[in-house]
Order: C-alpha cells, then sequence, then structure tokens
C-alpha cells in the first residue's frame, strides 16, 4: 500500500500547510463509527490507505496519550482521554456562538433600543451565554434571567414549540401556569395555538405576558447540520417600540440565527 493517496486526495480540497502525521492520526480516528466502535490493525491500515508499521506507530502513540485503547481481544477502540474531551464542546459551542454573534447583536440592540440575549437549550432549559443593552438608552430593562418561565417569554415558548411531544404533553398536564400579567397565556390552549404559530412561521412573541409594557421577540437557533435546536436569539424592550418595528425585527434575527447556524454550528 502507498502511504500518501489518502493525504493526496485530502490536500485537494484543503487549503493551508497541513501536518502530515497530524493528519493521519485524524483519519486513523475518523475510522470509528458507532458501527465500527472497534477495529483491528488490518482493518485500519485498508481504511486509511497506510502500511500496517506506519499506522501502529500511530496508534501506539494515541494510545499512550489516552485518546486510543485495546479491548481484551486487542483490537483498538478510542480511548477515554477523547470521552473526556468531547464532554467539553457544550460549553465551546456556547462560547463560538457569543464571539460570533455579540457585535451584530449589539448594533440590533442600540438600533432598536432593546436588549439582546442569546440562550442556549439544554435539556428544556434555557442558559444565557450573552446579553447586551442598548449603549445609550433613556430606559433600563433588568437584565434577562435563565429562570424565566416557559410559557411566559419568548425564549421559553420555542423550547416548548419544539419540545417532544410527549414531554410537552407532561408538561402541560403537570405545570401550573402562572399568570404575570391579564396577557399571561395560563390556559393549555392559548399556550398551544402560540406553540403552533412558532412551528409554522419560526417566529415568538411575548407581548405583555411577563411584565406589563414589556414585549419580545425570539427565533430559534438550529443546528446547520441536522436541524437541531441549539438556542434562541431575543429583543426585548418596551411594548410600543417592539409593536412599532415587530416585523423588522423579526426578519433581522431569523437572518442572524441563520448567520449563526452556518458559521457556527455543524
Amino acid at each position: 500500500m502507498g502511504d500518501n493517496s489518502a493525504d493526496t486526495a485530502r490536500s485537494s480540497v484543503i487549503t493551508g500547510k497541513q501536518i502530515q502525521s497530524v493528519q493521519r492520526a485524524i483519519n486513523i480516528l475518523n475510522c470509528f463509527t458507532a458501527a465500527t466502535s472497534a477495529l483491528t490493525l488490518s482493518q485500519i491500515s485498508s481504511r486509511v490507505n497506510l502500511n500496517k508499521g506506519t499506522v501502529h506507530g500511530i496508534l501506539n502513540t494515541l494510545r499512550n496519550n489516552g485518546y486510543i485503547s485495546q479491548n481484551s481481544s486487542g483490537q483498538y477502540m478510542l480511548g477515554p482521554e477523547l470521552f473526556a474531551k468531547a464532554s467539553l464542546a457544550p460549553y465551546a459551542r456556547r462560547n463560538a456562538i457569543a464571539d460570533f454573534a455579540h457585535d451584530e447583536l449589539q448594533a440590533l440592540s442600540d438600533r432598536y433600543q432593546s436588549n439582546g440575549t442569546l440562550f442556549t437549550i439544554d435539556e428544556n432549559e434555557l442558559f444565557v451565554i450573552d446579553h447586551t443593552s442598548p449603549t445609550d438608552s433613556a430606559f433600563i430593562i433588568q437584565k434577562t434571567s435563565s429562570r424565566i418561565p416557559l410559557h411566559a417569554s419568548a425564549s421559553g415558548k420555542i423550547v416548548l414549540a419544539y419540545m417532544d411531544s410527549n414531554e410537552l404533553e407532561k408538561f402541560l398536564l403537570g405545570k401550573t401556569l402562572t399568570s404575570f400579567t391579564p396577557k399571561t397565556r395560563s390556559s393549555a390552549e392559548k399556550l398551544q395555538h402560540d406553540l403552533s404559530v412558532i412551528r409554522k412561521n419560526g417566529i415568538s412573541y411575548e407581548e405583555d405576558e411577563l411584565y406589563v409594557g414589556i414585549s419580545a421577540i425570539a427565533v430559534p437557533i438550529f443546528s446547520h447540520y441536522n436541524s437541531f435546536i441549539s438556542g434562541t436569539i431575543s429583543l426585548t424592550g418596551l411594548t410600543a417600540n417592539v409593536k412599532k418595528n415587530r416585523a423588522e425585527m423579526a426578519k433581522v434575527l431569523l437572518s442572524l440565527s441563520k448567520q449563526i447556524s452556518a458559521a457556527v454550528l455543524y
């Protein structure tokens, strides 16, 4: 077998200097999938189109660093260090989203005199990863907390709208939908109507439902690769201002959401 054919094929589609030994190690790690979690030296050598001696040396290096392990039959498997690194992925993703979107979100806060908030969604809970406020504003809106009621907030209703149907049913049956204002969706029927509109249009509105005089618009952030919902992005401001700019605010939020998905979330 030749040592260079796989690397040559890859270099034809990737620009910039690459370290051959690092690329070979990555190619070996990519051999392992859910369907093929354990492989012999011969199988790996065949898949990466490298001779057994080269592959064995790379495997030994990866094994000594915890990225590869061997089972009782001598087959190679992914090692514990990879799983430890994988546990850091959610935090890296949150930081990447915040870094990418912050300046644009700040510009939207200034343009619409609204607070901007980026949430991630984890196990049907919202977590604030970035927050912006108007640079120069005559009013102050309380900074958003992650502990906002799902049924009475724009981002919270997105969580409910894309929740598994069985989980949503349990939520509606076991949850008292507290009324915070006369406009709070405190009945399952009214809330279900809002959720169906969100699923249809991809936009969530909250008008005086949590605080009188304060409204919000939110849109979901999806993974670009598999359409998995990852978070939300919202603008919150005085109701009169939000209603006046509602269509335009929704449009720019949808645009920013798509940019985040394409650039950060694969």
